[in-house]
């Protein structure tokens, strides 16, 4: 009975020192969690935070059409055979530059020579033959000239006269059939040296190969391409334009090209075509862009986002781009308060222009509202203002190094 209530007696003593020790740790934690809040909340305040501020003020918007399309070259052929063969050697690959009248292709000629030797020994036949109708008629004509004196004198008849005279005629004929299979050969001959000449396939424009699409011994034939050439010292782009915007745009008007591909550079083209119509589905007009290519930067197939100056100017109140939030669904501002608290207000924008937003409702002039900071600030935070220019322009807490 006494070692039990030892064991109760020792057992309580060590509770009572644990519950002890485990009230001091929650008092220091109180009172470090406390100096710290003193520590951050001077006067018994939020923290506030380090901002810029700035009043909205009118802005000249310069208006600009922006639109997307697609880099195309400013002319493109599709290089084929004029003729039916087997293709013999294709001399330029993919991505080579060319130049107007290089030699790109060979079909094989062999039955062409073979035809061509033969339409010369045909020639020669028909050269032949002339000679001889020509011999024969001449030898009748002179025949035909004694006879007359002989008829003259009575030594012939006139019946033996006519009938020379026929056969004179007759030879003349021949002679004349003789030139004209003359003639026939040369030509035969003359479309035969055509088609080989066809055999070789030259470069119809100044440019570089697109697409190679056949290799050599593959069989060619009229309408069957073998390469494809592009014009690229100038590449254009044909955009649609909404019936709305369509009165604003004219031929020559400068326009600014900015490819995905290279977002820094902007590239300087001109309105050259407009379309007489509009397309009913999408009340949209077809405008043409073009945009030279010196060297060669801009590829076809690149999709480019096109500015057109519309040369109109309109003056709308503004908010630098840094004042501007999202919360939601809702674009807004933080204003200032008179106990300099951010309050959030709600705002209609417009267009965007560099460091410039356009608001269309929910301020005034002369209002004051948030700039740098504005991201860090939630409704109804304590901000102060940077004192001096040569301070950051980052939100700091105070107490902190800016």
């Amino acid at each position: 009975m006494f070692r039990k209530l030892v064991l109760i007696l020792i057992a309580g003593v060590f509770v009572s020192l644990l519950g002890f020790r485990l009230y001091q740790e929650w008092s220091e934690d109180d009172r470090v969690g406390a100096n710290t809040r003193v520590a951050a909340r001077p006067g018994g305040g939020s923290p506030s935070l380090l901002v810029e501020t700035a009043t909205v003020q009118p802005h000249i918007f310069e208006s600009k059409l922006e639109v997307m399309g697609e880099l195309k070259p400013q002319a493109a052929v599709e290089v084929m055979s004029r003729i039916s063969g087997r293709l013999q050697q294709v001399l330029v690959d993919r991505g080579q530059s060319v130049h107007m009248g290089e030699l790109l292709a060979v079909v094989e000629d062999a039955d062409l020579q073979q035809q061509i030797r033969r339409a010369q020994a045909a020639i020669a036949v028909a050269h032949a033959a002339e000679s001889r109708e020509t011999a024969t008629y001449e030898n009748l004509q002179a025949q035909l000239q004694r006879y007359r004196k002989l008829h003259e004198e009575s030594l012939i008849s006139i019946q033996d006269l006519q009938d020379l005279e026929s056969r004179s005629r007759v030879a003349h004929s021949q002679v004349e059939l003789a030139a004209a299979q003359v003639e026939q050969a040369e030509a035969s001959l003359h479309e035969l040296k055509i088609q080989q000449e066809q055999t070789r396939i030259y470069s119809p424009l100044s440019g570089a190969v697109g697409t190679r699409y056949l290799e050599p011994g593959a069989l060619v034939s009229p309408g069957v391409a073998i390469l494809s050439i592009l014009n690229l010292d100038r590449v254009k782009t044909v955009v649609p334009v909404i019936e709305s915007s369509l009165h604003a745009v004219r031929r020559g008007q400068p326009a600014e090209v900015v490819v995905d591909a290279d977002p820094s550079r902007i590239y300087r083209g001109t309105v050259t075509r407009i379309s007489p119509f509009l397309n009913p589905e999408t009340r949209s007009a077809d405008i043409e862009i073009e945009i030279p290519n010196v060297e060669w930067r801009l590829k076809p197939g690149m999709f480019a986002r096109v500015r057109i100056d519309v040369n109109v100017s309109q003056q709308a109140l503004a908010i630098p781009r840094s004042a501007l939030l999202t919360r939601g669904s809702e674009k807004g501002v933080y204003l200032l308060s008179e106990r300099m608290a951010a309050v959030f207000q709600p705002i209609q924008t417009g267009q965007i222009q560099g460091d410039f937003v356009e608001v269309l409702s929910g301020l005034e002039t002369n209002t004051r509202i948030i700039t740098t900071g504005a991201q860090n600030v939630n409704e109804g935070d304590q901000v102060r203002l940077v004192e001096s220019p040569g301070r950051s322009s980052a939100p700091t807490r105070e107490g902190q190094r800016p």
